[in-house]
Order: C-alpha cells, then sequence, then structure tokens
C-alpha cells in the first residue's frame, strides 16, 4: 500500500505564492518517494488536481528537474491500454554543500538531489582555536571542494549550504547557542559562513539534520514519527513527526544525552550537571571505562574504540560485561523517549552504529521492559542508514528541504 507524504494543511490566509510552494512541496517529496511515477498516480499521492500536477510538472519538466523515464507499471490497469508515462527526479540538476560539524572535524560533501554524495573533503578542528579559526579552514575547505567540482560545470545548479551544527542551534538565527563540547556560545554560524562562501546557508543541530535525512532518504521513508539517537563524543536526538523535523520551544528538543541518569554520585558532564547519559556512553567513556579493564586494547591502537568493539566481538568477558551495561543505561534512556513520543522508529547512529550487534539485545531488552504499558514493544529498532557519511549526508538533507524541496521555483 502506497503512502502519501503526510503534511499539515496550508495556514489560513497564505499568500498565492506559498500555496504554490507547499504544492510543490507535496509534488516532489511525493516523486522522490515513489519515482518512476505517473502524473495521474501524482495527483493521488498528493491529494490535487491532475490539471495541477499537470502544470507543476510542465514547469519541473522544463527546468531540467524532472524527466520523463518509461512507463509507471504500478498505475497501470488490466484492459486499460499502456500504461502511463512515469516520471523521476533528474539527480544531478540541483546540488548543495553539507557540512558536519563535528567535535574534531569537519565533514564536507557535494551531493545531489538524491543526497548521494558527488565529492567530499574532510577539515580538522583544533582543540582550543576560537570558532573564527575553525570556521575559516571549514569555509576554505568548501571554497576548495566546489572550485575543484565548478571544473565539471556545476554552476547555477549549486543551490546553497546545509550545516549541521554541534549542541543547541537556533535555527531561526543561523547562531550555534551552545556547543559545549567545542566550548562555542552564540557563534552566527550562518551569517559567517554566508559570507565567506557567498552562498545561502542553512543551520540546524546535526543530530536533527541526520534524522532528516533518514525521514527524507533513509529507513525511515515509510514512517511517520522516527528518532534518530546518534552518539560519538556527545550523544543527541532529533525527530521527525509527519516529515517535518520537531525542534521545541528553544530549538533543544531531543537533547537526551543530557537527560538525568544518575542522580546522585553521577560523573560531571560538559554541560555542567552530574549524571548525563552522555557520561555513561558516548566514545570517550566507552574508551576510559575499557582502559580500566583492559589497557592493552585500548593503548595498542590508533583507534581504541574499534579496538574495543572488536575485542568484544572476540569474545573478551570483561568487555563485553561493561558495554552490556552502558547499553541497559542506553535502554533506559530509550524507554523515556518512547514514553515521550511514542515513535514508529528508533535508529541508532555513530558509534551506536559501529556497535549495533553488540548493543542491540541489551539495549532492546531494557528499553521494552521499562516503556510504559507494553509501548516499547511497537518501537522498531535499527542502525542507521548512512553510517560514517551520516553528518554530511544529514546536512545536505536539510539544504535539499530548505532551498529545493521547498522553494516554489526550483
Amino acid at each position: 500500500m502506497e503512502h502519501p507524504i503526510p503534511f499539515g494543511i496550508a495556514r489560513a490566509g497564505a499568500t498565492l505564492l506559498s500555496v504554490r510552494a507547499y504544492n510543490q512541496r507535496i509534488l516532489l517529496l511525493n516523486l522522490l518517494r515513489h519515482q518512476p511515477v505517473s502524473r495521474i498516480r501524482l495527483a493521488r499521492l498528493c491529494g490535487l488536481s491532475t490539471t495541477a500536477v499537470t502544470n507543476m510538472v510542465a514547469g519541473l519538466l522544463a527546468r531540467g528537474v524532472v524527466r520523463e523515464a518509461g512507463t509507471d507499471l504500478v498505475a497501470a490497469r488490466p484492459g486499460a491500454g499502456r500504461p502511463p508515462q512515469a516520471l523521476q527526479l533528474v539527480p544531478d540538476s540541483r546540488l548543495v554543500l553539507g557540512i558536519h560539524i563535528g567535535v574534531r572535524r569537519a565533514r564536507l560533501a557535494l551531493c545531489d538531489v538524491n543526497a548521494q554524495p558527488l565529492a567530499g573533503c574532510e577539515a580538522p578542528l583544533v582543540a582550543h582555536e576560537s570558532a573564527g579559526q575553525s570556521l575559516a579552514r571549514i569555509a576554505a575547505a568548501a571554497s576548495g571542494l566546489i572550485e575543484q567540482e565548478g571544473q565539471a560545470g556545476i554552476g547555477g545548479r549549486l543551490l546553497g549550504v546545509g550545516v549541521g551544527a554541534s549542541g543547541l542551534t537556533d535555527v531561526e538565527t543561523g547562531i550555534n547557542v551552545f556547543a559545549p563540547n567545542l566550548g562555542w556560545r552564540n557563534v552566527a554560524l550562518r551569517d559567517i559562513l554566508r559570507e565567506q562562501l557567498r552562498l545561502p546557508v542553512t543551520v540546524d543541530n546535526n543530530v536533527r539534520c541526520m534524522a532528516l535525512a533518514e525521514s527524507l532518504y533513509g529507513a525511515g521513508r515509510n514512517v511517520r514519527s522516527l528518532a534518530y539517537v546518534y552518539g560519538r563524543m556527545a550523544v543527541g536526538a532529533g525527530l521527525v513527526v509527519d516529515g517535518e523535523l520537531y525542534r521545541g520551544a528553544g530549538f533543544g528538543a531531543g537533547e537526551i544525552g543530557h537527560w538525568t541518569m544518575v542522580p546522585r554520585g553521577g560523573k560531571r558532564c560538559r554541560c555542567g550537571n552530574h549524571g548525563c547519559l552522555e557520561t555513561l556512553i558516548s566514545e570517550p567513556v566507552l574508551v576510559e571505562r575499557a582502559r580500566q579493564i583492559d589497557p592493552y586494547v585500548v593503548e595498542q591502537s590508533e583507534q581504541p574504540l574499534q579496538a574495543v568493539l572488536a575485542a568484544a566481538r572476540r569474545g573478551h568477558a570483561g568487555l563485553r560485561a561493561m558495554l552490556a551495561e552502558q547499553a541497559f543505561y542506553l535502554g533506559i534512556a530509550l524507554a523515556n523517549l518512547v514514553n515521550v513520543v511514542n515513535p514508529h522508529l528508533i535508529l541508532l547512529g555513530g558509534l551506536l552504529y559501529e556497535a549495533f550487534d553488540l548493543l542491540q539485545r541489551d539495549v532492546e531488552t531494557a528499553m521494552r521492559r521499562h516503556a510504559f504499558g507494553g509501548l516499547g514493544a511497537k518501537v522498531t529498532l535499527l542502525p542507521a542508514t548512512f553510517g560514517e557519511q551520516a553528518g554530511e549526508i544529514g546536512a545536505a538533507a536539510l539544504a535539499l528541504d530548505h532551498f529545493f524541496f521547498r522553494q516554489p521555483a526550483v
């Protein structure tokens, strides 16, 4: 059964331009999800008239965003003649640049409308340097990537830049309000990068960007509500409901890394509180716990977390027990998340993706046991879709959502 993209009703008093943008967004997103798809099936999925869809498609064909490709076998009816002509997005008709700002480095990717990376690079972030210095290095890497790919004629196809930022981010102003793991406060990310790159820029929390990518392009394409939980140097969650990011009143929705899990005697978190989830399941914590159990496993590798996970997979009893204990706390946090949001799907990314095979059983057991009224049993728990590229693909998805799917004239 096909599921059309669910959207809220357009606000009363909306202008003709906003209604046009709203309708085109519905059309493009249903085209993305169901392609190749005919005009008549698009009309049904979008809840629009065939005439309206035909007119919008004509404009998109003229601008090279959509092309006719074969026939729509799903819409074909026995005895009704030839199947209708199908449509699909032209992947490289428009491009965006995604920038994921992590704690140790920024990852950049030039992506097409399917959020497929065409080229990428990294920019290291140096401890204790100013935000301005870090952003200058990121902008230089971005300019170099654009210039390199510019020889292939990206020209006017580059719509803009999406930035996934660590910590609390004000989407409306583009300000990174507080990134405790970077030591940043009130950094005007959008304005700084827009000035340096001379391109439109949109900014959001990096984990929310990853959640959006899953909703548009990944495992969450066919669910109405999902939570994306990411762990690395920090821990956070992104929430998508009916195709829209839920950000909260102060753009802080999803900061589950700072849920208090051990109210008394818990370790001090970088945010200033004690006993946060982040002090139990982040990468530095797991590595330090492993060092206490078996220093050799940690110190013999340049990638200590990967060494710890490999040793656990080989059957290291102490490390497996440690991971099971930390997984229990994550399961409790997910049970709380289920009680509050009640999502259909929870996706684990970052180190939780890398260690999914080691954590899944204990996480699921704790989540299902402690969620209210059996709600945990109704949630699907899966590893995230995009692996190590989740950050930059998420940032690209933000840019595509902002500069492609929400524009009246793409």
